[in-house]
């Protein structure tokens, strides 16, 4: 069936059929049950004996009788009087009062051809009747045995059609729901992974070959997701090879500003070139990075230690600065934790956090590296003392080229806005997280969790 709305259509269409012909099959079965049983009933017998009862002992015997008369038959026998009460003082079905109402007008001793009505508005004698020795008439009814106030003592009957319309519903609805909720979990799962940047995830094989609307929508997924992994290949191809392409007239230029210098002498605006050709180097070079990013494989991951590594990014950052201890690690597992993966990457992602840390602290605070153990990931924090970064921005200074206010205002820093979106994609291409925070001094604090070694 290819269509969803014709599946659902049909389904509650069938539902709605079963449930009303289980409804007209289970009264008709309950009616027959009644009428046969009240036609089995023995009338003869029962006026019979009821009638010597009477005539031998009068209406109390006769009442002590319809008490006494078993009920596992089916049905209830009913004596009334002359003003249609149960002289056993019970209380008459609604249907059977009406009954006796209408039948009252006949009299039983009046003649067939009597002319106090007219011939076709005579009534003919339709219940039995007994007659007491001092004169008065009483009427015997047959009912079929109700309980009244308990439902499902009513008939066994009722209780089966609910338990059908029940089972029938519930495996329809089941299966409608499962129909439904699968591949739109599947939908929404995808759509997540897709969101959170991993392109290469497909949902119509997992679908099966539905050719309904969501097995359509789930191929109108894949389409969209392999164009856009597309277009990622085709904008990370494109940044590496202008990065590429730029190298080479940098480095002309490069050799052009040496050689001006040589010629007209020390100039300020040499200088200036010189800075600004080497930010450029600079950003060429992040920008490789982080395009080589997608084309590591986990073939090339080793073993990392962990402690070698942070103090190899701390010694290099405090000799950066003048040999300044800037950077204070707070090493609080064993020096011998590691973790697998490509050495270089991991390098290049602490030390971009660090160096972002040590550029926006006062020079006269640290920046603490701090390791621990959470949740059998090896966590380590960097915490700075600086001016921080406004709660909107926290989850945003991690996308390439984006950066703060602040940071845009303070661009003698020399920050590019590649350095924490290179640490985010080399800590989740080996299988860990990067998350920003406030830290508890009113600075920044970026935490990297990075799988242990199994």
């Amino acid at each position: 069936m290819r269509s969803l709305f014709l599946r659902f259509f049909i389904a509650f269409w069938l539902l709605i059929g079963l449930i009303i012909g289980g409804a007209a099959v289970s009264g008709f079965l309950y009616a027959e049950r009644l009428q046969v049983t009240i036609e089995d009933f023995e009338v003869g017998n029962s006026m019979a004996e009821a009638s010597a009862v009477l005539a031998s002992g009068g209406r109390d015997a006769l009442a002590g009788w319809v008490r006494h008369l078993p009920r596992d038959d089916g049905v209830i026998v009913y004596i009334v009087d002359a003003e249609g009460r149960d002289i056993v003082d019970r209380d008459l079905p609604f249907a059977m009062q009406r009954y006796i109402q209408r039948h009252r007008g006949h009299a039983p001793d009046r003649p067939a051809n009597d002319d106090a009505a007219p011939r076709e508005r005579r009534r003919h004698r339709v219940l039995p009747q007994l007659a007491a020795p001092d004169g008065e008439i009483l009427t015997m009814l047959v009912a079929p045995v109700r309980l009244p106030g308990s439902f499902w003592a009513r008939s066994d009957e009722r209780l089966m059609l609910l338990t059908f319309a029940l089972v029938i519903s519930g495996v329809l609805s089941y299966a409608l729901a499962a129909a439904f909720a699968r591949p739109v979990s599947k939908l929404r799962a995808a759509t997540v992974a897709l969101a959170e940047g991993n392109l290469d995830i497909r949902v119509a094989d997992s679908l099966g070959k539905r050719r309904d609307e969501l097995g359509m929508l789930g191929r109108d997924f894949d389409a969209m997701a392999e164009k856009l992994q597309r277009a990622a290949e085709k904008q990370t191809e494109l940044s590496r090879n202008i990065s590429h392409e730029l190298r080479s007239p940098l480095a002309r230029i490069r050799v052009a500003i040496e050689l001006a210098r040589r010629k007209a002498g020390e100039l300020p605006e040499f200088q200036r070139l010189e800075t600004d050709t080497e930010r450029l180097d600079s950003l060429i070079g992040q920008l490789l990075s982080y395009a080589r990013l997608d084309d590591d494989n986990q073939a090339n991951a080793t073993t990392i230690n962990m402690h070698d590594l942070v103090s190899e990014v701390a010694e290099n950052v405090n000799f950066e600065y003048g040999g300044k201890d800037r950077v204070v690690i707070d090493w609080q597992v064993g020096e011998q934790v590691s973790i697998n993966g490509r050495r270089g990457a991991i390098l290049s992602a602490v030390e971009n956090v660090v160096r972002n840390a040590v550029k926006h602290s006062p020079d006269d605070h640290d920046v603490i590296v701090r390791a621990k153990l959470r949740n059998d990931k090896l966590s380590i924090d960097v915490e700075d003392q600086g001016p921080g970064v406004p709660v909107e921005d926290l989850a945003r200074i991690f996308e390439p080229f984006y950066r703060t206010r602040t940071s845009a205002e303070l661009d003698g820093n020399g920050g590019t806005g590649l350095g924490l979106a290179i640490a985010k994609r080399a800590v989740e291409w080996h299988g860990g997280q990067v998350e920003a925070a406030e830290a508890a001094a009113g600075g920044l604090r970026v935490r990297i969790d990075l799988p242990l070694v199994s």
